[in-house]
Formats: C-alpha cells, structure tokens, sequence
C-alpha cells in the first residue's frame, strides 16, 4: 500500500450490515493502518447497523471518526430492518466520506432516487470484469478506483442491483460497470446472461462512494488499492483530520474492544500428565484405529472414539463412564454437571443458569472458555509434539445457533430432539485415554492419564476432575501400556472381524418430507435469493428410521463400523449417552476447526471447509472385461480406463463455475468469522485444492490465522460456529430462513439435528 498519503491514517467507522464478510473489509482498513509506523492503536471501530440511534451515533461516535464504510449485507437499502441508521449517515452527512460496499453502494444510489431492480440473474460467488469509466466528467470524483485498468476481476455476491433507468446522473457518476457473461442454473442445466450492471458510482459534489462488487473478497484484485484509495480520498478532503489525535480513545466503553471477546483470566495449571507410548511398527495404519478401540473399549458402555479411519490424523479412544459431563439447554439456558457411572446412574453435581445472550453469542460459549482455561495442565506438565493430551470431548449441536446467531429458531422448539430433552451441547472431561498417533513413523499409541494437583477441597467440582493419587493413575497407564504391547501380534494381522461387517444390516432410512414438499422448499430458498435475502442456502432433511435406532453402545458401535467401512474419513466420530440412550455416528471427510499452540504460547487456528462436490467410482478390484480374464483380477487396461475417467470428473469439479462459487463463498465467511479474532490478515494457502475420498471428489480450502491473546479456542469456536458450510452466507439471516422454511415444511427442525460436530478442547 506504498504511496498512500503521508499526513495520517484516518480513523474508520465500519457499520456492519448484518453480514458475513464486514470482518474481511475491516481485515484490509487495519492491515493498512499497521503500515503506518505513527499508528500506535486502533484505527478502526464496528458497529452494527441498529447497535446505536441515529441521534446517539451523532453524538457519540461520528465526532470521533474520519471517514465510514458502510458493509455488504442482505435484504433492499429501502427496508429499514435491513439497512438501519445508514440511510440517515448518507442522507444528513456532514462532510465525512462514505465508501458503500454492496448494499451500501444501493443505499448511496437509493439515497439520490434511483431504483433498486433484480440483476438479469442472481450472481453470488462468481468472477467479472469491471470495465472503468474514463469519462472525465466522472472521474473528476471518481478517484475510488484511480490506478485500476480496465477488465479488473472482481467478486460479485448480489441478486439486486442499480438500476439506469432513472439513474440521476445529475448528481451521481458511474464509475464502472461489469462486462461479459455470467452463468446461472436452471433446471435444464448452465445459461450465459449478459452481464452490464453498474458495479461503481460516487456522488459529483459529495465524498460518497460506491462499490456493487466485493473487493474484500480472497479472489477480487485491487481490494488493498480501493481501501488506499479512499484513505487519500479522505485525507485530501480533510488534511488536517476531524478529530484530535486522542478523539479515538474517547469513544463509547464498549467499542474500546470488539464485542465479541473478554479478556481471559490467567489459570494456574491444574494437572500434571502421567503418559507412556508404545511403538505400533508392522500394524496397519488403517485398522489399528478399530482395532485398538475394540480391544480396550469394545464393552464399554459409553465409548467415546474419534476416529481417523483413513489414518491420515490421530483417532482418541476413551470413555464416558465415571467421567464428569457438562450439558447445557440453550433455551433454558441451564448448565448441567453430572457424574454419570458405568450403569449409567447420573449424580447431579452442579448447575447455573447463565445470563441472556448478548450481541449473538450464547453466554454458554464464555462459560466453557472459562472452564477450559481451569483445566489447563501445570506448563511444565506440557509435552511438545502430543496432537492431544486429554481434556473436553462430546459434541455441540445445531440448537447452539439458537443462541449464536439470534435466529429465535421456533422450529427447534419442536424438534424431535428437544422433545426428548436431549442437550444441545453435551462434553465429557476426559482424564484418561489413548490417543493414536497415525502420521509418526511408526504409529504410536500414547497412553495418558492426568493427575490434579494436590488442592484445599472447596467443595468445587473441578477438583473432583482427574485422579486423585498419582499411584492410581500410573497403575492405569502402566495396564494399558502392557495390554497393548502384548496385543501387538493381533494388531497387525489379519482379522475376521475386520470383515464380518454386513451392509445389509444398515437401518433402513425413509425422509421425513415427500419429494414434492423438499422441492417447495427448494423453491421458496430460491426466491429469498432472487430477493436478496441469502447469498447462498444449505437446505437439510432428516432420513428416519421405523424399526428405531441403536438402543446400546453395542449396536450404536457396529452401526458406525458399517459407516467406516462404506465411507471410511479422516474425522469420524462415535459418542454413545447410556443414560439419555442416544449416540452419534459420524463419517466426515471435512475438519471445521483446529486450534494449535506455538512454542511461544500464541494460538493457531486451521479451518478447512468443504464445498463442491462430484461423484467418484471406486477403484476396481474385479476387471471390467471379466470375460477375458478367468482369474477376475482387474487388468492395467480397466485401470488405465478408470484413472482416466477419474481424472475427467477432477478435471469437471476443477472448472465448475457453480462448484467454486459455493466455495468461494464459505471462504470468505470464514475469513470474516476468524477475522474478528485473529492478529493480523487471515491467510488462505491453498484456494480449492482437490481431496479426494473413497466415493467423491471434493474442493478443500485451507484457511488459517493466529488468534489474539485475549481469544481462547471456545472463542473461535463460538465465533465461527455453526458451520458456514451448513448454513449458508450470510449466515445469521440464512439461519432464521432455514428455519421458516423447516418450520413451514413439516414444523420441526430438520438441521437442528443433523449438526452435531465432535470436538476436543484442550
């Protein structure tokens, strides 16, 4: 951002519209304040666009700031709900620059009478270019996208745009406009439209501007340059600044850090770790993980096991049973601990019920953050190198947006599942397990077990976590150690069990909608986008079965053995509740979220999301042309066939226009989502990669960032939960559409169900 002015940085006001991109905005204005070397604090501020009046904005916030963004976001500029006090900050502006990104490039052009019409097709996540005016009666004004060539490529998310008949050119300029062709999909398949929209304006007399396309997203050029651009716009306006250099400090207490965060109180270490590894040479990658489980936890009757079943991670093997289980009711807003034993007896050891939510975050989310931080080992407890060392694994449910999001979803309250009064979160401290280690070389089985140290009873019931006495805890390790290692042998040979597994033995599944009833649900979605309403909707139901399910860990464990097999992924999950007699049986290819910790203590945070998705054979093991070959091995010609077909339907997911949108768009959700939290720009290392599974191929992003001190890893879990790539984007107004449509469709909640997520925090 070299050759911005050298006066100041200005100080920026960004009002959020509700979306689910503002973060990646706010993530280029502070990139190009830390480039100033006088900037020693923040110089930018969010506020959402119904957090203050227009009256207290005026007197609270706009003496104090530069110049103003005004972010994307769903819904028309002319609806107060969804475009709140920006109308009034562009119609009675006193001076201060406005740049106007999406809806608040319409709500600028609304503002001096033009139109808000629907695109000639709905274009989300796709790519144009933007040809630049060069009228120099507009670029008198036009200096928002000085140093763009024409046929720039931008990002577009909008179903509505500016509309030219009407357009007052009297007092606006059009600056840029899209060219060439989009795609959309009907039922017949792809067409090609014509795309000629508006995608840039300002005001001839006034510092107003306006961008219809999206320059914060990972694939647009010249974002950093538009953001400089307006930086030198303002500061040419306003050579001296607005304020005082101190103005920033002096605004409203809760804008002096993001909402979102607290700042976490330092706990001394709890536990020390009691730990043994045993060297797994000559066992097979793969099958270890189900062998070892069925070994030590095969008859328990509340196993916890997270799975790798492709061997390309760590698989934990542990238990439910004797260990103390958080669960919480988010409507209730009642947090539960219980101690539940072997015979599924429950004991009731503490309960709260927590405050409301505030600013879209369920209060529960603060609750276990601070839990998780006072059950932290001693540092000096701490083994470098371990990818897990005990702590908090269960699973969050869908119901969790409830609070998350402000969705007020009415449809949960109907759900099968809160009828049964099942928690929406449920996480078991576990203080012993093993935890396979499938990427060392050889696989390594780390046995441990976590000691509390010697404390005053307080009648606390965090004291009551771990073993109590050392001998009992190295005892436990030392008896698992030795079963493993006499069971070596039978771990790396062939085993009947591995294939005793019998496909026609899976449930037999019906969904709970008709055909007929799922498409109007189709089609009521496809209107909210036409309208502006979502950029993109993930529509779920629910497959139920008449004959019941697992009633037992035993039938829950051979269900997810017939998953594993079928569809074996690197994030399986199987959780078995005796009590509440309830599991989880999950096969995912997908990890939503991964913290990690440094050697310098800072927090790292890998999210890799899915989407985009194309079928894919599985590799033959009995050749195409059996008739020419009587010992029914698959020939090199079948294979060379197969590859070949397997790299075309690659090559198809690859340059898929519609595949790479859904992609494009839950990346820059999660940008937005870590950026919030993160220490600096969120990077993306790998943009729509290729991984391919045992039956699809699918597109994977990598997104990462380093989180701030003040933010643990139930933060960042809070912040980007419920997954983008389940709800859809914007997700807070996507998640209250799912839920009408679910709750008009049968009246219950199909995905207040279907997302339940395993997790570990540590």
């Amino acid at each position: 951002m070299a050759g911005a002015s050298d006066t100041y940085v200005p100080c920026t006001l960004v009002i959020d519209n509700y979306d689910s991109y503002t973060y990646n905005l706010v993530q280029l204005l502070r990139e190009y304040a830390k480039r100033s070397e006088a900037v020693t604090q923040q110089k930018v501020i969010v506020v959402r666009n119904d957090q203050y009046t227009w009256k207290q904005l005026q007197h609270k916030i706009l003496p104090f700031i530069d110049n103003i963004v005004i972010s994307p976001g769903p819904g028309r500029p002319d609806c107060g709900a969804d475009f709140g006090v920006c109308k009034e900050l562009i119609s009675h502006n006193h001076g201060i620059p406005i740049l106007g990104v999406c809806l608040g490039h319409q709500g600028i052009a609304t503002a001096f009478g033009a139109q808000i019409v629907p695109c000639a097709a709905p274009v989300h996540g796709q790519i144009s270019q933007i040809k630049v005016n060069r009228d120099p009666t507009a670029t008198i004004t036009g200096g928002i996208l000085a140093g763009m060539e024409d046929g720039f490529r931008a990002v577009r998310y909008h179903s509505l745009t500016v509309s030219d008949d009407g357009f007052p050119h009297d007092q606006l300029a059009v600056l840029a406009r899209a060219t060439g062709k989009i795609q959309q999909f009907r039922e017949g398949g792809l067409e090609s439209t014509e795309s000629q929209e508006i995608m840039a304006l300002c005001h001839r007399t006034r510092p107003l501007y306006g961008v219809q396309f999206h320059p914060e997203s990972v694939c647009s050029e010249n974002g950093a340059l538009l953001l400089q651009n307006f930086a030198r716009l303002t500061c040419e306006l306003h050579p001296i600044p607005r304020t005082a250099a101190s103005s920033f400090m002096q605004l409203p207490p809760e804008l002096s850090v993001p909402w979102f965060a607290h700042k976490r109180d330092s706990a001394e270490g709890r536990f020390e770790l009691v730990s043994s590894v045993v060297d797994l040479s000559g066992v097979d990658v793969v099958k270890v993980g189900e062998r070892l489980q069925r070994l030590l936890y095969g008859d328990d009757p509340m196993p916890l096991w997270l799975d790798s079943a492709t061997g390309e991670n760590m698989s934990v093997l542990a238990s439910a049973s004797n260990a103390i289980t958080v669960r919480y009711d988010v409507h209730k807003r009642l947090v539960t601990v219980v101690h539940i034993s072997e015979t599924a007896g429950v004991t009731e050891l503490h309960s709260t019920q927590l405050s409301a939510a505030s600013n879209d975050i369920a209060p529960f989310w603060a609750w276990m953050q601070c839990t998780v931080d006072n059950t932290q080992l001693q540092p000096n407890a701490v083994q470098t190198g371990m990818p897990f060392q005990c702590g908090w694994i269960g699973h969050i449910g869908y119901g969790m947006a409830d609070g998350n999001c402000g969705s007020q979803n009415a449809a949960k309250q109907n759900s099968l599942l809160s009828q049964q009064q099942q928690p929406d979160a449920q996480l078991a401290f576990v203080d012993r397990c093993v935890v396979l280690d499938h990427c060392s070389q050889p696989p390594r089985a780390h046995i441990l077990a976590l000691v509390r140290r010697q404390r005053k009873p307080e009648g606390n019931w965090l004291d009551m976590l771990g073993f109590a006495d050392a001998q009992q805890a190295h005892a436990w390790v030392q008896t698992q150690t030795h079963r493993i290692q006499q069971s070596i042998p039978a771990l790396g040979c062939h085993s009947e069990t591995d294939v005793a597994v019998n496909d026609g033995n899976l449930l037999q599944l019906s969904p709970r909608t008709t055909r007929g009833q799922y498409l109007q649900v189709i089609a009521a979605a496809k209107q909210h986008i036409i309208r502006g309403e979502s950029y993109e909707v993930c529509l779920t139901t629910q497959f139920e079965s008449s004959e019941g399910g697992p009633c037992n860990a035993v039938e829950m464990h051979a269900l997810y053995l017939r998953m594993r097999r079928r569809s074996p992924a690197p994030f399986g999950a199987l959780l078995w509740y005796a009590d509440l007699q309830v599991g989880l049986a999950s096969c995912s290819p997908e990890r939503f979220l991964h913290t990690s910790t440094d050697s310098s203590g800072a927090v790292h945070v890998q999210m890799k999301p899915i989407k985009g998705t194309i079928g894919r054979q599985p590799q033959p093991s009995v050749c195409r042309c059996v008739m020419h070959h009587s010992d029914k091995s698959s020939c090199s010609q079948c294979l060379e066939q197969w590859q070949r077909d397997d790299d075309f339907r690659i090559s198809q997911l690859q340059e898929s226009v519609k595949e790479r949108a859904e992609n494009l768009m839950i990346v820059d959700l999660i940008r937005h989502d870590l950026g919030a939290l993160a220490v600096s720009a969120v990077q993306v290392p790998r943009l729509m990669d290729v991984e391919s599974f045992a039956r699809v191929h699918q597109l994977v992003t990598t997104v990462d960032c380093q989180l701030r001190s003040d933010v643990g890893c139930v933060d960042a879990l809070a912040r980007c939960f419920p997954p983008g790539s389940m709800t859809g984007a914007p997700k807070r107004r996507t998640i209250q559409i799912i839920a009408e449509l679910e709750r008009q469709n049968n009246n219950n909640s199909d995905t207040s169900q279907l997302v339940l997520a395993a997790q570990i925090l540590r």
